[in-house]
């Protein structure tokens, strides 16, 4: 039988994933915001009850989410703690904290858990129409919540990804990476291609054409095939003509490039690639 659902926090995530487990044939008990607009707003969509409290979400649901900023999980947590909890479930949904934050409710008996989308809520729309298939970052060790929490993955055609205790911090970091850091990238490329033209719209074109196609070729190919460029073709006269314009342009970003081609090595290794010309080239100044 699946649990009644309960929403603490309107925020992207939560609307988004309410939205989607009511697709899926789920029932959401009740939404609860600090401020009631967004939970009104959100309790309309998903065919719920905005109600007044937090405590009150937890009466009307078997599992609750805690979508609500990272500095406030454990703030949350103890303000439920007073709560009957005994054969509830939960859970909360930031991606770098553990489920050590709800510890003051498992002291009174709740099942509790993290579940982490690795997705980015820039649009709760977009979300909506994008989310299905995405991996879930689970972290949880009763049973009954691995179940029921694998099983609201499932529903949206998701994918579980188990961390094990104290790992959270990790996995939070490569998604940083992969997804923030990526954005910082584009943007300094935004900004080298801008000092060459004032055509915003072409050079956003060049680098969003190339971007999506990297991410297209590694959702086909993998690592290592997916790498291009001149690393990969062992252009060292390329790569040095890279270095001396951005020395020029700017020292900061001509660093960054140094250390990101050396953390391409591995990758350069297992194409059967020599990196010994690239690595001399890069310990030159």
């Amino acid at each position: 039988m699946k649990p009644v659902l309960g929403i603490i926090g309107a925020s992207k995530v939560g609307q988004t994933l309410a939205r989607l487990w009511v697709q899926a044939g789920y029932t959401i008990g009740a939404v609860y915001n600090r401020t009631p607009a967004p939970a009104e707003h959100l309790a309309r969509h998903v065919h719920a009850t905005a109600v007044a409290t937090a405590q009150e979400v937890v009466e009307r649901a078997d599992l609750i989410l805690l979508t609500v900023p990272d500095d406030a999980i454990e703030s949350v947590a103890k303000q439920l703690a007073a709560s009957h909890l005994a054969g509830k479930g939960v859970i909360h949904t930031s991606g770098a904290a553990d489920k050590q934050v709800l510890s003051a409710l498992a002291a009174q008996g709740a099942m509790t858990g993290s579940l982490h989308p690795a997705y980015p809520f820039a649009d709760v729309e977009a979300a909506v129409q994008g989310l299905a298939g995405a991996t879930f970052a689970l972290e949880v060790e009763d049973d009954t919540l691995v179940f029921w929490l694998t099983e609201i993955v499932q529903a949206l055609n998701g994918v579980v990804l188990r961390i094990p205790p104290g790992g959270k911090a990790l996995y939070h970091a490569a998604l940083v990476i992969a997804s923030n850091y990526a954005v910082t990238l584009y943007a300094a490329a935004e900004r080298l291609l801008l000092t060459l033209s004032e055509d915003r719209a072409a050079v956003d074109g060049a680098l969003n054409a190339l971007v999506g196609a990297t991410v297209s070729n590694l959702r086909t190919q993998g690592i290592p095939d997916a790498l291009t460029g001149p690393l990969v073709r062992g252009d060292v006269g390329t790569i040095a003509s890279h270095l001396t314009t951005l020395e020029e342009q700017d020292e900061q970003l001509a660093k960054v490039y140094r250390d990101l081609a050396r953390l391409t090595f591995p990758i350069l290794q297992a194409r059967g690639i020599s990196t010994e010309a690239i690595e001399s080239l890069l310990d030159r100044k």
